[in-house]
């Protein structure tokens, strides 16, 4: 059979609607049992099932007697197959195929890059291998194009968050720093910040990035994607960048003392710096940068803000109602028991059962003033620098999960998952619990929360829908 042959035999027994994911194994035995052709139509399967359920990643996982398929949603793994040990090695030479991997090189690591196709719905995709005692493990990663729209202002960061963030990136010099865990949404933010800076100052401004890889390509940006095996790291590919003249440098993230003393250095002379490095705080990035040598007088004069983020699932609008969790858990967060009314999932057809559906950020963005910038220069403590950039208006991530979940964003479950409260009162990301209440919301943006809610609720019973937030 020719490759074009292949491709409509593919096309023509591939599921072209969504499977219901406890049915998905069912799909795939019949599949795999067809030989050479099963193998195809199996993974392609995989693939356009993942993409019709909005899945960011799947997991194809050897085990001593099978091999488990994974899909991540909405940031939680679930299981969805588990098959034959024998469709091993088939199915991940399938993948490496479609990404351009070495087929032989089973001992060592591999990635590669799955271009947007029709028969692949459109998308692209990254791929990764990685050997283990029982075999060969494969990831697949979905870049969703719905990205290329999005905009800093429908993440779910509050309204003073995103015109401050807007504020710091329209100045001609210093560096905004993203921190958070992997999976965050890190990376959407600086896309979503890099597509804004483009439409509005692409004329007037060399915009480039360094990264690895690179995910989104972008016209009227110059991207650039590092190759350590080759030696063209993120020290050097800045440094020769800074010889290009740019205006806005972004650095995929500062991982080394090299980077970070570069990425400094470029935020004091005359470019704007967009990066990310790992803290577990907006406030604790100090502390971290001073760890990997950087002066704290650099520090303070190169940074002007800190923002960091994690994301949260949201309720789902069809099946969302009342709910009550636990005296504890309510308390753990210095919420009032009895004034404040709780939300969850129940669980329906549109959530797949699971009562979520998409994911939030919330975020804290430190601004550096004088006074942060002065106990930096001492060498303060995080908790310090913390409550300095409180006192001076700083919304914590737990006062914005908090704020989210009494407006029916999310659970309270969920936030705690997400960002729990310390025993002592202390994450670097919020102050003691007992001070942790949500400050109290406008009546605009108050009514317009509550009106979301009520028209979840009239979602799923069927009832007409609210119009007073039309305007949003």
């Amino acid at each position: 059979m020719s490759e074009d042959q292949e491709k409509t035999k593919v096309e023509e027994d591939r599921p072209n609607n969504p499977v219901p994911l406890q049915q998905l194994q069912e799909v795939l035995e019949d599949q795999l049992e067809l030989g050479e052709h099963g193998t195809v139509l199996a993974v392609d399967t995989m693939i356009s099932q993942a993409v019709h359920h909005g899945v960011s990643d799947f997991h194809l996982e050897p085990w001593r007697d099978c091999v488990m398929v994974r899909y991540r949603l909405d940031g939680t793994l679930h299981e969805v197959a588990l098959l034959s040990k024998r469709y091993q090695e088939r199915l991940v030479a399938r993948i490496k195929v479609l990404s351009n991997m070495v087929i032989y090189q089973k001992e060592l690591p591999q990635d590669g890059r799955v271009e947007a196709h029709k028969d692949r719905l459109g998308r692209s995709f990254r791929a990764s291998t990685f050997p283990t005692i029982h075999g060969e493990k494969a990831v697949i990663r979905i870049l969703d194009h719905k990205q290329d729209r999005m905009q800093t202002a429908s993440l779910g960061f509050r309204d003073e968050v995103v015109k401050s963030i807007h504020e710091i990136v329209a100045r001609p010099q210093g560096a905004l720093l993203l921190t958070g865990p992997s999976s965050a949404g890190k990376s959407t933010t600086i896309y979503a910040l890099l597509r804004e800076l483009m439409r509005t100052h692409a004329d007037s401004r060399h915009i480039v990035t360094i990264e690895d890889p690179v995910e989104y390509q972008m016209g009227r940006i110059g991207q650039t994607q590092i190759n350590p095996q080759m030696g063209f790291t993120f020290e050097i590919a800045l440094r020769s960048m800074l010889r290009q003249d740019p205006d806005v440098i972004m650095v995929g993230e500062i991982r080394d003392t090299e980077t970070a003393r570069m990425a400094i250095q470029a935020g004091l002379t005359g470019h704007f710096l967009i990066s990310t490095i790992h803290s577990g705080t907006a406030a604790g990035v100090f502390a971290r940068l001073l760890d990997m040598g950087i002066e704290p007088f650099l520090a303070a004069s190169a940074i002007t803000g800190v923002l960091a983020q994690r994301l949260v699932r949201k309720i789902c609008e069809y099946c969302i109602e009342e709910h009550q969790p636990e005296r504890e858990l309510i308390e753990m967060y210095g919420i009032p028991v009895q004034s404040s009314r709780f939300y969850h999932g129940e669980g329906c057809s549109e959530c797949r059962g699971l009562g979520y559906s998409d994911r939030q950020a919330i975020g804290e963005l430190l601004r550096v003033n004088e006074e942060i910038g002065n106990l930096v220069l001492t060498r303060a403590q995080t908790r310090t620098i913390h409550d300095a950039a409180v006192r001076n208006g700083m919304v914590t991530l737990i006062e914005d999960g908090v704020d989210k979940v009494l407006d029916g964003v999310t659970s309270l479950e969920e936030l705690h998952l997400v960002v729990p409260p310390p025993d002592d009162g202390f994450m670097g990301e919020a102050p003691p619990p007992e001070s942790v209440a949500p400050k109290k919301r406008s009546k605009k943006n108050s009514s317009k929360k509550k009106s979301k809610t009520r028209n979840a609720g009239a979602k799923k019973n069927g009832a007409p829908q609210s119009t007073d937030d039309e305007t949003e």
